[in-house]
């Protein structure tokens, strides 16, 4: 099922499969602002990462000595939320521990995520909650993808990346889909040209060390666009499809990342995890503006 949320200015879909973002319309000009999830470039338009984010050191992780395996990112991107409240200009979306989920992930918890429309913008909110008895660790990340042909004729490199109000952030190389923060460094980012090719070694990932930043994906030649921002999002990536030259651009808040490249594999030690005792909550959230 697909849920519509829409206000004066947006229009926007929702999936209860992954709670996914599939469309959002400006309305007056209907201009689509996500991607289209074309299988032959990639499938997907803003799947939600939990509860990790990015890849594991060989897909597997330890609790307490026992083992567990995991793709990347998490599976909550596949899995079947159910709808808890609706409004015209909203709606909350629920997935819930079961037998399952423990087959891989020994936690008991609540994920929520709520959209809402609010003028030009859609905020996307998130509540996770330790609904055990132990202490529980988890990552969490958005996945967002953009259009980069949003007026008739664009092309991919008539696109760029803004930052603000930093224009220089620590860059976190990537190994084989794992990190190295060892090796970090700062880079200025700001503009960022962007082609095909600036995705040949995977996601551009940065450092945000919890501050507020806003990246703004436009077009140089009509100024169509969008800008994401967090308030205390732990790293950012942004990403696109290669070699397959698929017409997108993904900008990332995370409140986790991946596996270092010299990760223990204990999941309590896991680098940027996020901790909740019994009974506790986490919240996050981040901000789509399209212009």
């Amino acid at each position: 099922m697909t849920v519509l949320i829409e206000n004066e200015q947006l229009r926007a879909l929702i999936s209860e499969h992954g709670a996914e973002l599939t469309s959002l319309v400006e309305k007056n000009s209907s201009r689509e602002y996500l991607w289209n999830g074309d299988a032959k470039y990639w499938k997907r338009h803003a799947p939600v990462l939990f509860p990790i984010e990015g890849k594991l050191k060989d897909d597997k992780y330890f609790v307490e000595g026992k083992e567990f395996h995991m793709t990347q990112h998490g599976f909550a991107r596949d899995s079947k939320f159910s709808i808890v409240n609706q409004t015209l200009n909203s709606v909350t979306l629920e997935l819930c521990s079961d037998e399952q989920t423990k087959t891989n992930y020994p936690y008991d918890f609540s994920l929520k995520i709520t959209y809402e429309l609010v003028g030009n913008i859609l905020k996307t909110s998130y509540t996770v909650k330790n609904t055990g008895t132990q202490t529980m660790y988890f990552g969490l990340g958005a996945h967002p993808a953009f259009s980069t042909l949003l007026a008739a004729g664009d092309r991919f490199e008539d696109y760029v990346i803004e930052t603000e109000p930093r224009t220089t952030l620590l860059r976190i190389p990537l190994k084989n889909s794992l990190i190295d923060p060892k090796n970090a460094y700062q880079e200025k980012c700001s503009p960022l040209e962007i082609t095909h090719e600036t995705f040949k070694d995977d996601a551009l990932i940065y450092d945000l060390k919890q501050e507020k930043e806003t990246f703004i994906l436009k077009s140089k030649k009509h100024g169509h666009g969008v800008s994401v921002s967090s308030n205390d999002s732990k790293a950012l990536g942004i990403w696109s499809s290669y070699p397959a030259k698929g017409q997108f651009v993904c900008i990332e808040p995370w409140w986790s990342v991946a596996d270092t490249i010299d990760s223990n594999q204990d999941f309590k030690h896991k680098y940027y995890t996020n901790v909740l005792k019994q009974s506790t909550e986490f919240n996050a959230s981040f901000d789509i503006k399209v212009f």
